[in-house]
């Protein structure tokens, strides 16, 4: 495994989690405040931020496994 390939992995993991995290945030102020009167602008980004943070831990675990 190479493992300058995996750190990369883990900063665009990384990267793309904030961003998405960003947008659930702004979605669920969007639908309490009713600007909008669906709750897909939360939970949609919110569904990409869980899997780009697992995509993160497993990567994170990866570099670490190659280490020892």
């Amino acid at each position: 495994m190479n493992l300058k390939r995996e750190k990369l992995k883990k900063k665009i993991f990384f990267i793309l989690y904030l961003v998405f995290f960003v947008l659930t945030i702004i979605g669920a102020i969007l639908c309490i405040t009713h600007k909008v009167n669906n709750a897909g602008y939360a939970a949609t980004p919110m569904l990409f931020c869980l899997i780009f943070s697992m995509l993160y831990r497993n990567s994170k675990k990866a570099i670490e496994e190659n280490k020892k």
